[in-house]
């Protein structure tokens, strides 16, 4: 066990190392205490370059992200700011698909039912984040299930109105958790799906460390990563081509 710890914490020192390198964000690691209307609160910003399969605009203090694999649109806002009058959570109820859920980031405390989240978040480095899981939920991360085994375990709900069953939801309360990242849409206003899976081409499924970036207000963090991630990939299928290419004599 003692070597097992020993790992993970030259694991996450390493992400940590990597994440730092020039700088840290200029985005708000935690909650403002006073608002500017005026303001660009998210002057770090990504932006989507191959089918990953969602887009994300900024506007003053809010993210719009649109989950194209789900069928979701969340509205993310800077916490500390007023959260936007004209865009209201559409979720819990008899609705099939097609929510829109607002939340505001960064969050203090969340829960897991997401194994690309849980990479994802550990590449970040906002493991202490991470508050809760879904009772059945597993990850192959000897860090994150060092993790995971100490802290609470959620249930799911099943609540049912005129005889019809609603979409299931977490009972992230009891964990004082926000909310869930979760793998697929739906009804309940407190979870947000990922889905690499959805995208296109590899370079589209790592481009989805820059949404879950923008939950965490880590935008800069993830255009770095990407990058690498990006490069290490071009010149590895570039060089691949190239082999392909020669003639054997």
């Amino acid at each position: 066990m003692m070597i097992k710890t020993q790992l993970c914490s030259a694991a996450i020192a390493a992400v940590l190392a990597i994440s730092m390198v020039g700088g840290a964000g200029a985005n708000e690691a935690g909650c403002v205490t006073s608002y500017d209307a005026s303001k660009d609160y998210f002057p770090d910003k990504v932006e989507v370059k191959h089918s990953a399969g969602f887009s994300i605009t900024y506007s003053g203090n809010t993210k719009h992200i649109r989950n194209d694999v789900s069928g979701e649109t969340y509205v993310l806002y800077q916490c500390g700011t007023p959260a936007p009058a004209d865009v209201a959570t559409k979720a819990g109820s008899l609705q099939v698909g097609n929510w829109t859920k607002v939340a505001s980031v960064p969050p203090k405390k969340i829960a897991l039912d997401s194994a690309p989240a849980s990479a994802i978040i550990e590449m970040l480095g906002v493991q202490s984040t991470v508050a809760a899981s879904y009772k059945f939920f597993a990850v192959t991360s000897p860090c994150m299930q060092k993790q995971l085994a100490e802290l609470p375990r959620v249930a799911q709900s099943f609540a049912r109105k005129r005889g019809l069953a609603r979409r299931v939801s977490y009972d992230v309360a009891d964990a004082g958790a926000e909310w869930t990242f979760t793998t697929y849409g739906m009804s309940d206003p407190q979870s947000f799906a990922l889905n690499p899976d959805g995208a296109r081409d590899m370079l589209g499924k790592a481009e989805w460390i820059k949404f879950a970036a923008a939950f965490f207000n880590k935008e800069a963090e993830a255009n770095k990563i990407f990058a690498d991630i990006e490069s290490r990939y071009t010149a590895a299928r570039d060089k691949l081509t190239s082999r392909a290419k020669k003639t054997v004599g």
